[in-house]
């Protein structure tokens, strides 16, 4: 039998690539590959030695880390828009409780605004403040100054 049938009879039966199939050097060796005729005979040529298998190359397989959260990312962190949303409706939520509290805003008015802090309408407290002050709503008398945006 041709040594490349030996070799691809080979990689059958030991489940490997042809690549990775190999022979024992010498002139005896050669001799009994191309003796072999049946798939019977290369098994016997595998369990002699005179054909083996080399070993995998490559990396070794690493076990797979456990899924880690937020806080361990590096680099640039992405706020989704529902996040950006959380933080400037509660700062502005925040901010409404304050003028109520110190009575720059009266209480029937609250429940409008904070409808509108809701629906997004103002971009920040900054553009809250301006549309009370347009709108007349709050009694800039009574905000202290340095609370003032």
């Amino acid at each position: 039998m041709a040594v490349n049938t030996v070799k691809r009879l080979a990689s059958d039966i030991m489940g490997v690539g042809m690549n990775r199939v190999k022979f024992k050097e010498g002139k005896d060796s050669l001799t009994r590959i191309k003796e072999a005729l049946t798939r019977m005979d290369v098994q016997g040529l595998i369990k002699d030695g005179v054909v083996y298998k080399i070993p995998k190359k490559g990396r070794r397989k690493v076990k797979k880390r456990k899924k880690r959260g937020k806080g361990s990312k590096k680099g640039k962190s992405i706020i989704s828009s529902k996040e950006k949303w959380m933080t400037r409706v509660r700062a502005q939520r925040k901010y409404l409780k304050e003028l109520v509290d110190s009575g720059a805003l009266d209480k029937k008015n609250k429940r409008t605004v904070y409808r509108r802090i809701k629906s997004g309408l103002f971009r920040s407290k900054k553009a809250m403040f301006t549309y009370l002050k347009d709108a007349g709503l709050i009694n800039e008398d009574k905000i202290k100054k340095g609370e003032k945006e």
